[in-house]
């Protein structure tokens, strides 16, 4: 006997939790991708010319030559902004790292760093991003404050309108801790407000891949709720199918029974022994005997064939499997002769014209619509022409494809009046065109599953389907199908 491990428990409860929240896919937008990189290029112009113009007015050529290099990547740096959806967390740690090497400004950092909040639930991800963007913002100010007056931006926010410029030295009328408070509130406040956007962005997409599969659960609950309903009709019309069809097949198959046993106990009557009249006579019973066995192993077939549908209509899950191509429905010559074979002993003439090669390359779905197609012209020239000659042509190559011709004439009845030969099942008269017209005796039967049904599943696979009557009146069924499927 064997025994199931059960599974782990995770210690680390914040990797549980992490796990059980995992990344969330939000994608970037063009445009604010667009306007962050034009937004980043600006401010690192900026500071990047402010600590120039210090390193040139300083005499320190070292220093100017670092904000060349600075002014030229200013260009360049803020791009990877654009590929913060697939890598936001080392998008956020090379943004840091530019602002660490290059006079640049904190805000390509702060632009990085949101989108990992946005795209990035692991703590140590989030924590090193944000490590890595806060130890830049510092040094970035720091930076900036530490630089004298005339070559600072944040001196010059706080410096007196019209100092500045045209040579005029900067006056500042604030002293050094309020520029120091105010750099730190406004980099409190960018900040958080970089983290903040990258959760608002993440929550709105968490809610709307909620939405999403509570759509997709909706929709499933109507499959299911739809499939529900037609299984419940399916079973109503098995259960309707049972009480009636196999339940008359099965008094056929009874009937048959009896009346073989009766004709034989007939047939071995001693009046039937004596002259040639009574000899033939007997052997009418022992032929009608034989025809009542053929019947009655004809209905136990029917009544199996019934039953299967049957389990079709009540287990749809096995329906696929039933009803794929086998053996007994492939179009072979063995399948083949068996239906010709049993059409002939049950007393229909037939003359048949037979053309097949290399059946191995035919579609299965093809010829299991082509075998079907034969069995359904021979049934209904047996049931609508009795005892008149059919002749069968029957040809398939993968050049022309499979190919099979049905033609029966018209059988008058009593009085001398053509009956609609091979229509007639179904309540339609073919004109022989295609169209087909009511026929106004037989409209009220119902039907439409035999020829209409047949030329439906022809031309569902590419392909034709004619039935009707020459300038003989005699009648004609010719389909062609493709040797293989139209995908």
């Amino acid at each position: 006997m064997t025994t199931q491990t059960p599974p782990a428990v995770p210690t680390n409860p914040d990797r549980h939790e992490s796990e059980s929240r995992p990344d969330c896919p939000v994608p970037a937008r063009r445009r604010w991708t667009v306007v962050m990189i034009v937004c980043a290029i600006m401010m690192n112009l900026a500071e990047d010319a402010y600590t120039s113009s210090y390193f040139e007015a300083m005499g320190m050529q070292l220093g100017y030559l670092w904000t060349a290099v600075g002014l030229l990547l200013a260009f360049v740096t803020p791009i990877m902004l654009r590929w913060r959806e697939r890598r936001p967390e080392l998008v956020s740690l090379a943004a840091s790292a530019t602002v660490l090497l290059l006079p640049f400004s904190p805000a390509v950092s702060l632009f990085g760093l949101c989108g990992v909040w946005a795209r990035r639930s692991d703590r140590k991800t989030l924590g090193a991003c944000t490590a890595a963007s806060l130890i830049v913002m510092v040094v970035a100010h720091a930076r900036d404050i530490a630089r004298p007056a005339d070559y600072s931006l944040w001196h010059r926010l706080f410096a007196e309108p019209g100092t500045g410029v045209d040579g005029v030295p900067v006056v500042v009328n604030s002293d050094l801790s309020s520029i120091v408070v105010a750099a730190v509130v406004w980099s409190i406040c960018t900040f958080a407000a970089a983290i903040l956007s990258g959760l608002h962005l993440r929550s709105r997409a968490y809610a709307h891949a909620a939405d999403v599969r509570m759509d997709v659960e909706r929709n499933r609950a109507n499959v299911l709720e739809n499939d529900l309903n037609t299984q419940r009709f399916a079973d109503a019309v098995a259960a309707e199918a049972h009480d009636t069809l196999a339940h008359s097949l099965s008094l056929i198959a009874v009937n048959a029974s009896a009346l073989q046993a009766e004709a034989l106990k007939l047939s071995r009557d001693p009046k039937y022994a004596g002259t040639d009249t009574n000899a033939e006579e007997g052997q009418d019973l022992v032929r009608l005997a034989e025809r009542a066995g053929d019947i009655r192993r004809q209905a136990a077939g029917a009544l199996d064939e019934a039953h299967s549908i049957i389990d079709m209509l009540r287990h749809p899950q096995q329906a696929q499997v039933l009803l794929m191509p086998d053996s007994d429905t492939a179009l072979t010559r063995e399948a083949l002769y068996a239906v010709i074979d049993d059409a002939r002993d049950a007393g229909m003439t037939l003359d048949t014209w037979i053309d097949i090669r290399e059946l191995g390359l035919l579609d299965v779905e093809i010829g299991k619509i082509a075998f079907r197609g034969i069995q359904e012209g021979l049934t209904n020239a047996r049931r609508h022409a009795p005892g008149a000659r059919v002749a069968l042509e029957i040809s398939a190559e993968p050049r022309t494809g499979v190919n099979v011709r049905f033609t029966n004439p018209t059988v008058f009845n009593t009085a001398g009046v053509a009956v609609p030969v091979g229509m007639e099942r179904d309540g339609l008269i073919d004109h022989g065109d295609g169209t087909m017209a009511e026929d106004g005796n037989n409209a009220d039967k119902g039907g439409g599953n035999g020829l209409p049904g047949l030329k439906a599943r022809v031309l569902a696979v590419g392909g034709d389907c004619q039935y009707g009557y020459d300038e003989r009146n005699d009648f004609h069924l010719d389909f062609r199908l493709p040797f293989n499927r139209i995908r």
